[in-house]
């Protein structure tokens, strides 16, 4: 990288999609390599993450992005590709953002009927002690009163 100013991210629009354009062509000529868009914005254009973070969201370059992931998640979905299963399964959640919403959704949906019947169990569990206490209180009472009724006669 040439030494002097440091770059900004806050490109003109008309920079932005130029920019955004030219991502596309690397992610389509790369596709059968390139497995995340860091390889291009930081290694290929020596970004760093805060200023891709920056610069993703741009409203003009945003499209851009959502279509390079999806033409990179693609790989992740292959049989054929080198992708190993888990890496591919953790990765589907980061490049397809509907995938990563209903399996949330899930998790949030399973996470609450554990709580619910957990919840019942402890209700059901407390009703049981309280009979069983009342049962003890009910035993104790009647050795007691058998005990004062023996020391009377």
């Amino acid at each position: 990288m040439p030494a002097g100013r440091p770059r900004t991210v806050s490109l003109p629009p008309d920079e932005m999609i130029k920019l955004a354009e030219e991502m596309i062509k690397f992610v389509v000529e790369d596709k059968n390599d390139i497995l995340h868009l860091s390889e291009w914005y930081c290694i290929e254009k020596g970004y760093t993450d805060a200023e891709w973070d920056t610069m993703h969201v741009a409203p003009e370059f945003f499209p851009y992005y959502e279509k390079a992931l999806k033409i990179i998640g693609k790989k992740y979905l292959s049989k054929t590709s080198s992708v190993r299963d888990g890496i591919s399964q953790r990765w589907q959640r980061v490049y397809f953002k509907d995938l990563k919403r209903e399996e949330d959704e899930t998790a949030v949906f399973n996470a609450q009927i554990t709580k619910q019947s957990e919840t019942q169990g402890t209700e059901e569990q407390n009703r049981k002690l309280d009979q069983l206490l009342d049962v003890m209180r009910s035993t104790q009472q009647a050795l007691k009163s058998e005990d004062t009724s023996s020391n009377s006669e």
